[in-house]
């Protein structure tokens, strides 16, 4: 009976929420795809929202009696603060936390890409360029209303993009806006805020600063996905140079100066009289090749754990499978005796291949480099997310 009643309040959510966006529509409200937010805009979708919220009745209804402010939750997680103590056509409204039946002032679901989010507010920074942590979209100072946007991130994952609005009135600031959080590139939550947040004018030039000084940034910058996968290019020499590593050139010492000392460093004579030094250090194993003097070659091998460095195009473990595939030349999709050709032949490189296991799935994509050798990468992932990678240099 509650499966059965959760699936008639989904029905008569899509229903409802189809009939609001018409409405959105033909009153003209929702803004050009990537025009500046504006404060009308988020009050008029919240005006939207109030009617979603009566139709549907309201679940739960907590007032803080400090603040005055209460917060109303209604068709099952869908959220909003009001003003009142009761919902009505006239409260104002203050905030809303959106549901995965909603779509959002821009057009944007819960489960919706990162790709989907930024294509429809501006942008001045398509390639993300920012520091490891975070990266200005975009500042827009017409007051008495001014807008910024920017994303906080840990190096490719992003974590929430905001736009701000700021707006002047008479001796206050208004400060409100929108955040999408995300899991793995995908909407996770959208979240309107602070129509009733003024702040002192000081502090909405320092925040409109900050994100300005963020401009100057370019240290890092993200790379291009592409579900497609024919736009990209192919895992390639410049991919090893990653994590402060410079695969081709790694040596002990090299290895010690981004990992520090090894946990763990052993030598092994191999049955050609070539010796292999293995070095450990947490989450990460590296072998190197000796030759029967003890005099170093070349790298052997190097094989990642845990999320510790960020790997070639910034992948780390726990990454998904489709958004590491999505970083790479793809799209051929051949099927070959060893698995499924993402471009190449399966045997000579540059190639990609796909192949499935029972509990695992790996990923392999080779090279050839300019001395001639060939490179091998081999990622294993577990239940769609990376569990460990292996480079080889032969």
């Amino acid at each position: 009976m509650k499966k059965l009643m959760s699936l008639l309040v989904a029905l008569l959510m899509l229903i409802n929420c189809a009939a609001l966006a018409e409405e959105w529509t033909d009153e003209q409200v929702l803004a050009e795809e990537n025009a500046f937010l504006t404060q009308e805009e988020l009050e008029l979708y919240l005006n939207v929202l109030t009617g979603d919220a009566l139709a549907f009745g309201v679940d739960h209804a907590e007032t803080d009696p400090e603040t005055g402010v209460t917060a109303i939750t209604y068709a099952g997680n869908a959220r909003l603060l009001i003003a009142d103590e009761e919902l009505s056509e006239t409260s104002a409204v203050l905030g809303a936390t959106l549901n995965e039946m909603q779509e959002d002032l821009r057009g944007i679901h819960l489960g919706e890409s990162l790709a989907d989010v930024l294509s429809v507010y501006p942008n001045d920074n398509p390639d993300l360029y920012g520091t490891r942590y975070d990266a200005a979209l975009y500042v827009n100072d017409e007051r008495p209303e001014a807008t910024v946007g920017y994303i906080l991130r840990d190096g490719q994952r992003v974590s929430e993009v905001t736009h701000l609005i700021f707006t002047w009135e008479d001796d206050r600031v208004i400060r409100s806006g929108v955040t999408y959080t995300f899991d793995q590139d995908m909407v996770s939550g959208i979240e309107i805020f602070g129509l009733d947040a003024a702040v002192e004018e000081s502090a909405a030039l320092e925040e409109i600063g900050n994100v300005a000084i963020m401009q100057e940034n370019t240290e890092y910058s993200a790379y291009p996905v592409s579900v497609y996968g024919g736009d990209l290019t192919a895992f390639d020499e410049s991919d090893l140079t990653f994590g402060g590593l410079d695969f081709l050139q790694l040596t002990p010492e090299s290895a010690a100066a981004v990992l520090g000392q090894p946990q763990v460093d052993d030598w092994m004579e191999d049955s050609t009289g070539e010796y292999l030094r293995t070095q450990e250090w947490e989450a990460v194993s590296i072998v190197f090749l000796y030759n029967g003097q003890r005099k170093f070659q070349q790298v052997d091998s190097l094989t990642v754990y845990d999320d510790v460095i960020e790997g070639p195009r910034a992948v780390r473990i726990d990454d998904t499978m489709d958004s590491v595939m999505n970083r790479f030349l793809h799209g051929q999709n051949t099927q070959l005796e060893n698995g499924i050709a993402l471009y190449g032949d399966g045997v000579t490189a540059p190639y990609g291949v796909l192949a499935y296991a029972e509990v695992t799935a790996t990923v392999t994509y080779a090279l050839t480099t300019q001395v001639g050798s060939t490179v091998i990468w081999q990622l294993t992932f577990q239940d769609g997310t990376l569990l460990n990678y292996r480079m080889l240099l032969r």
